[in-house]
């Protein structure tokens, strides 16, 4: 970190400040160094990218460019990027986000976007999502569908805490009940009652996360990531007891790791739902399961 050190005994732009914060990333072996550098400044100064390039002359003051290299600084350490914003995009929504609970990925946008685009052609009022998170299956499907009445159940507290906040963001917790649960078991609604159940439950296996980047595996919550198993024990559970829960002809879908589409659908098939269908993401990979609870 001496690099850091230097650089704070002079007066600098930000052009120079954020050349500098590249540098020190790439020396720490940050693939989108440049992008993570630019993105760090804007996140602090809350500039859009057009204003960063307009005001590169810039001198940064004191304060500023301290805050800027304790950044950089937390970043080069392998902090991700979206725990030191607080913040990631999700379906053109802003979502917070910390260390309580795991950054949304764009792989989750095919599972949300197929849910929609069923939405659009049949009844789906009745909503209930296991392993909320922070909330950003259940808050987009509540934002872009007002109809929607979802329960979003989780085991962590924290977890729901981040969802409530996400959820009071965009203006949707009149649609969405929070209930801290392992799965269904504190869950009282009516049999027979919901629509879809939907779910991104830890899918990775305890064998794979062990391959895992250092800033997945040390910085976002396990208990999120994997089930310490083979990585099916999650479908296994939810899809027995989703049944008691669905309506006849309701919906269960999930999100999926890129080699388990044909073991989801095994384990679909041996509880005896139909129509089960694996999709594939914008990569190719399978990524999303849906099937439906007989009539």
């Amino acid at each position: 970190m001496s690099q850091l050190v230097a650089s704070n005994t002079k007066e600098i732009t930000v052009y120079e400040a954020v050349h500098h914060g590249e540098s020190v990333l790439k020396a720490y072996d940050k693939k989108d160094a440049r992008i993570d550098a630019r993105l760090l400044m804007r996140h602090l100064l809350a500039w859009d990218e057009a204003k960063l390039i307009l005001n590169q002359t810039m001198i940064l003051s004191e304060h500023i460019k301290e805050s800027y290299l304790y950044l950089i600084a937390k970043r080069a350490q392998g902090i991700p990027l979206q725990y030191i914003t607080k913040n990631q995009e999700f379906m053109g929504l802003e979502f917070f986000v910390d260390e309580r609970v795991l950054i949304p990925r764009q792989d989750t946008e095919t599972l949300v976007e197929h849910l929609l685009e069923l939405a659009k052609s049949e009844s789906i009022k009745k909503v209930i999502e296991i392993g909320v998170g922070s909330g950003c299956i259940s808050i987009s499907l509540a934002h872009y569908r007002r109809d929607m009445k979802i329960t979003a159940i989780d085991i962590s507290e924290d977890a729901l805490d981040v969802a409530k906040k996400n959820g009071n963001l965009h203006g949707v917790n009149a649609q969405i009940e929070y209930v801290k649960s392992d799965g269904f078991i504190n869950y009282k609604g009516e049999e027979e009652s919901i629509d879809l159940v939907v779910s991104n439950p830890p899918y990775i296996s305890q064998e794979e996360c062990m391959t895992l980047m250092a800033e997945v595996k040390c910085c976002e919550p396990l208990i999120a990531l994997t089930d310490r198993g083979d990585g099916l024990s999650f479908y296994r559970i939810l899809s027995k007891d989703a049944k008691k829960f669905l309506k006849p002809g309701g919906i269960i879908a999930y999100e999926i790791g890129y080699n388990q589409g044909e073991a989801v659908r095994h384990i679909l098939t041996q509880e005896e739902y139909s129509h089960i269908e694996v999709i594939k993401d914008l990569t190719g990979k399978d990524r999303v399961v849906i099937a439906r609870k007989p009539l």
